[in-house]
């Protein structure tokens, strides 16, 4: 891609150094690792970056610090942190790294910070523009449409949402009141609650998500998972990093044991939490009537590589359903609708992702509704496999990297020029 000239500023990428493996061979393993990755590669291909900042907790220092080193090919400040330093300290470590990673670029033009998340944003350096993508759910946003009890589970505890909660909204205050803070939007949910919140639109641009899928050919692993698959005349699943209320995950089980009852030849495959952890899983199986049982499975999340391995061994017969309650984007059932296989969304204004599927694969989400859309796709002349290639047809029209590098750079652009017009204003 050629380079842009100005007024498209310089970027450095802010990030969890989690999301950021040492080594570019390394498959990502959640959504904002690829989305990180996306936006590097973006300004890299426009001549655009100046490197990233990998920040990470470390409970055990008093005071922060960074040091320059390359990943993947990037130049990277690595930030080491905690939450009980002095304010003024950590956003001076930011700072330090900024100008550090710009130093050793010879940059010596205006920048802008890209914050992957709002975790630092109450942290920022005033001297720099920024902008950031909300990847995580915010916690107002919970509280004012689910019972206080299911927002606690959904974030882990207690503790852990009233942390997300105060940080969300020191962030949210920058960017209520700076001119030089926006935001590179990738869920309308996220607009919605932002511009709610009393955030200028004007500051506000919309990016297509980046699902980049793996080119990596692993066999789908594990014995027993795949005899049971293989034996499935029709496998409805879904897959999750966590079973939580928010995946609503006992509606697809009720909904497939209504299908089975209608006759439907079905099997139930759940996959996710911890391997080890296999609570929320019984729970799942207890739901299912003993007659049905045995065509009915749940097992540990999968890696990435696995999970595709999943999507490319049963796109024949296979349906993934989506049945949330609640996604800020949804990137699994995208990833397997990209793959071509037959993906059922729900059909609420509280899931993402569902604006990029057609109405012929949306369902009421009710147990009689995800039946019925189950029945539908069973009983198609058209056939699951041809039913997914065509989905996935519709849904590669709009979501790429190209599309996502297109969105970025036109909003980058935008950023830049209103933070130039902003310096020469009297």
């Amino acid at each position: 891609m050629t380079p842009h000239p100005d007024p498209h500023l310089a970027g450095i990428v802010v990030v969890n150094e989690r999301y950021f493996p040492a080594s570019e061979q390394v498959p990502a393993h959640v959504g904002a690792t690829s989305f990180a990755r996306s936006v590097v590669r973006c300004l890299q291909r426009a001549g655009l970056s100046a490197g990233a900042i990998l920040y990470k907790r470390d409970e055990e220092l008093n005071e922060p610090w960074v040091r320059l080193e390359r990943r993947s090919g990037v130049l990277c400040a690595v930030l080491r942190f905690n939450f009980d330093m002095r304010d003024e300290a950590v956003t001076r470590a930011i700072a330090e790294a900024a100008q550090r990673l710009l130093a050793e670029q010879g940059i010596d033009g205006p920048s802008m910070l890209y914050y992957q998340t709002d975790a630092l944003l109450g942290f920022h350096p005033a001297e720099f523009a920024c902008c950031v993508t909300h990847h995580g759910p915010f916690v107002t946003d919970f509280i004012g449409t689910f019972p206080a009890v299911a927002t606690g589970w959904a974030f882990g505890n207690a503790d852990k949402a009233l942390h997300l909660l105060k940080y969300q909204e020191l962030g949210l205050d920058k960017v209520r009141s700076s001119e030089r803070m926006f935001v590179l939007q990738h869920s309308n949910l996220q607009r919605r609650h932002l511009v709610s919140r009393g955030v200028d639109e004007g500051r506000i641009r919309a990016v297509r998500p980046p699902i980049p899928l793996l080119e990596e050919t692993e066999l789908l692993e594990g014995e027993a998972l795949r005899a049971f698959v293989d034996d499935a005349e029709l496998l409805v699943f879904t897959a999750v990093a966590r079973l939580d209320y928010f995946k609503n995950v006992e509606l697809l089980v009720d909904a497939g044991v209504q299908a089975r009852s209608r006759g439907i030849p079905l099997r139930i495959l759940v996959v996710g939490d911890d391997r080890d952890d296999d609570a929320t899983r019984e729970r799942l199986r207890a739901r299912v009537p003993m007659e049905h049982r045995a065509d009915f499975m749940a097992v540990g999340r999968l890696s990435k590589p696995q999970l595709h391995a999943l999507f490319r061994w049963v796109k024949s017969r296979g349906v993934f359903v989506c049945p949330s309650r609640y996604e800020t984007l949804g990137i699994t059932p995208l990833e397997a609708a990209l793959t071509g296989v037959c993906t059922l969304m729900t059909n609420s204004d509280n899931v993402e992702a569902r604006r990029f599927f057609p109405a012929s694969h949306q369902f009421i989400p009710t147990r009689e509704g995800l039946a019925d859309a189950i029945e539908g796709m069973h009983t198609s002349l058209l056939g699951i496999e041809q039913l997914g290639k065509e989905l996935q047809k519709s849904i590669s029209d709009e979501i790429s990297e190209e599309n996502f590098e297109r969105d970025t750079l036109s909003a980058w652009g935008h950023f830049s020029r209103a933070v130039q017009q902003l310096a020469v204003r009297p």
